[in-house]
């Protein structure tokens, strides 16, 4: 049976649910989908709930929750867990799964059309991996699987069938089988609820629930993993590809280990503690000597449009278990690189990579940037960065600023004015197009004193409510809500472009950009350029 995600996540720490997803892989049955893990964004009464598997197949909708451990029932009560530790008391199993099959099927009814009306059945099993429960009156023996029928999984399939033929009795308007249609259907409607991935900042905040909904093509290539062994995934800033890294490297490592690098050292210490777990080691390139004598089953490079060389890819290509040309990888790679930095990119490189996996690209949807933003980038740069999906946004506000000083009494200004639309100062990063914090004039601000480094607090647990200061290199793959670029002087965008393009596709709402004199002069030269590149003058 094909079960999404293709590998069991390594944040599922349950065995009983790790022990059912392989089970269910097992079930030589090609016409039916499993889904583990389905959230339910708007549960009635609880803050998020969660249904363990839901099965589609031809003769009935099949809800599963799983107990794995210890499960106790006393006095009307559950509890779960070892002796002395156990948490509850909670719903019952049985309750549980009720609950969240009729949820769902809510859902759906406004998705797709009310079940009874399509003659879809519908109905729920309880497993015990390892306890059998007494019978009681809560439940009838088809609709609970427990540790000796289980049997390590040598009994679900028959389970199944037992729990189908009793919920079809149950649902007396079923008209089996249900077409392939109707269960297409119910996927496409199940599949953007089921693929919420916890975002890459409510990892470091220890939200409860804080999910991003994938887009069909971000889930289309995580459905890659697991049949094609190396991925080249393209798109430009934006797309989501470090977003897409990291689940992939939280995919891969419930199966392996896994090697995370980029170049950006800032990068890896942010994306160091998101993925805490042991299988997976991130270091950013310029640290590969610390594993040097090590193989890895999984390597992921992010940004690897930075690091297309022969050179880098001798050094990865000795990381990975059977080398680059039998391992198993995935790089990441924003081919706008190739006009706005080609110093560091060797097209070479590039072409003997893509002979060696399956490339897709570039992605088409843009998660992080406006609309304003995404027109802004591509009129000055001409890089394609996709289409906008994040939605409308305040067009990018330029200003004229003489000198250091003045630049940072502007600063000032709109950092309060946006304090009293009550931003948080939190969610403002100030860009830096020198990088030189000693000459920056963030320095000159009021705020000066309450100003903290970006490089100073990645990845660590010191950040504080306060404006954020970063030179352009070190913010290259995060993101802020809004972005100030300061420091901005004729010279920086002489020759390259990758600058600017860099610091405004950070910006996910709002772009100020701070101009001193010439600046304006020389960005309509390159608007200019690109119109003519492209056609729009003659």
């Amino acid at each position: 049976m094909r079960v999404i995600p293709s590998e069991v996540s390594s944040i599922t720490k349950s065995q009983g649910e790790r022990s059912v997803f392989a089970a269910l892989k097992e079930i030589p049955n090609q016409e039916s989908v499993a889904l583990h893990s389905v959230h339910l964004g708007r549960h009635r009464w609880k803050r998020v709930g969660e249904i363990d598997f839901v099965v589609i197949t031809p003769d009935i909708l099949l809800f599963i929750e799983v107990k794995g451990g210890r499960v106790v029932q006393k006095n009307g009560q559950w509890y779960y867990g070892p002796a002395g530790r156990e948490a509850g008391p909670k719903e019952s199993p049985f309750s549980q799964a009720s609950g969240g099959m009729h949820e769902l099927e809510r859902k759906l009814g406004t998705m797709v059309g009310d079940l009874r009306d399509l003659g879809v059945p519908s109905g729920y099993l309880v497993i015990t991996t390892d306890i059998d429960l007494d019978r009681t009156t809560e439940f009838e023996p088809e609709q609970y699987l427990g540790s000796t029928a289980y049997a390590g999984g040598r009994g679900l399939e028959q389970a199944m069938k037992r729990a189908a033929r009793f919920w079809q009795g149950r649902n007396r308007w079923a008209r089996t089988p249900v077409s392939g249609g109707v269960r297409r259907k119910i996927l496409d409607a199940i599949r953007p609820e089921f693929d919420l991935v916890p975002n890459l900042q409510s990892r470091l905040a220890d939200l409860d629930v804080v999910f991003e909904r994938l887009t069909n093509e971000q889930m289309d290539r995580l459905d890659e993993l697991d049949s094609n062994p190396r991925l080249i995934w393209t798109g430009g800033a934006g797309t989501g590809k470090t977003f897409l890294a990291a689940e992939a490297a939280r995919r891969k490592s419930a199966v392996g280990s896994v090697l995370f690098t980029c170049a950006s050292s800032t990068l890896a210490a942010y994306l160091t503690r998101i993925l805490a777990e042991d299988a997976i080691t991130v270091l950013p390139f310029d640290r590969l000597d610390e594993v040097k004598h090590r193989t890895f089953d999984h390597l992921i490079l992010d940004e690897a449009q930075d690091l297309m060389t022969f050179d880098s890819l001798e050094v990865l290509e000795e990381l990975v278990a059977d080398g680059l040309e039998e391992g198993h990888w995935i790089f990441m790679l924003d081919q706008n690189n190739q006009v706005l930095a080609p110093d560091s990119y060797d097209p070479d490189a590039w072409d003997y990579l893509r002979t060696l996996g399956s490339v897709y690209g570039p992605m088409k949807r843009n998660c992080r940037n406006t609309v304003q933003i995404v027109k802004q980038v591509q009129q000055f740069t001409g890089a394609d960065l996709g289409i906008a999906s994040a939605g409308e946004g305040s067009p990018a506000q330029f200003v004229d600023s003489r000198d250091p000083q003045h630049e940072a009494e502007l600063l000032d200004n709109y950092v309060n004015e946006l304090v009293q639309q009550d931003v948080s100062v939190q969610d403002i990063t100030l860009l830096s197009a020198s990088g030189n914090w000693e000459t920056s004039s963030a320095r000159l601000s009021r705020r000066a004193s309450k100003i903290q480094r970006f490089i100073d607090i990645v990845g660590s647990e010191t950040a504080k409510h306060r404006l954020t200061w970063s030179s352009i290199a070190d913010f290259k793959g995060h993101e802020s809500h809004i972005i100030c670029l300061i420091d901005l002087e004729p010279e920086h965008l002489d020759g390259r472009l990758d600058a600017i393009y860099v610091a405004w596709t950070r910006a996910r709402a709002q772009l100020w950009i701070s101009c001193r004199p010439n600046v304006r002069k020389k960005l309509a030269t390159l608007g200019t350029t690109v119109l003519e590149r492209n056609g729009g003058l003659k």
